[in-house]
């Protein structure tokens, strides 16, 4: 970390990132999550690492600031028993199958675009 232009690059980088979000699809994605909520249904969020923590957050910010029912994946016994018990690129599907009911809405955070799951 260069500490001398730390702050100039932190902050350039986040104004980047905000200029990257499309107005749009955010708002297709709260629409969806007003929907589900209207219905009685909850959200239920998952990630893995990193993108866990985001999920959590969310999770708690839904709840907590808006009155929605939100959940998230990210206990450690769970993820393990389910990676090992049905495969890493599997384990939100199968812990989906026991803990979603129908029209819940599953959002599933990665934030390199990457994960196999």
């Amino acid at each position: 970390v260069n500490g001398e232009h730390y702050f100039h690059d932190y902050f350039g980088t986040v104004a980047e990132r905000l200029n990257d979000i499309d107005p749009e699809s955010l708002e297709q994605a709260a629409t969806m999550v007003r929907r589900a909520h209207g219905s009685g249904n909850k959200v239920i969020l998952a990630g893995n690492g990193g993108s866990a923590a985001m999920a959590s957050h969310v999770a708690v910010d839904l709840t907590k600031a808006a009155g929605i029912r939100a959940i998230n994946f990210n206990e450690a016994d769970l993820l393990t028993c389910f990676a090992n018990d049905y495969g890493y690129e599997n384990w939100v599907v199968k812990a989906l199958e026991f803990y979603a009911d129908p029209g819940d809405l599953a959002v599933l955070i990665s934030s390199s675009g990457a994960s196999q799951n």
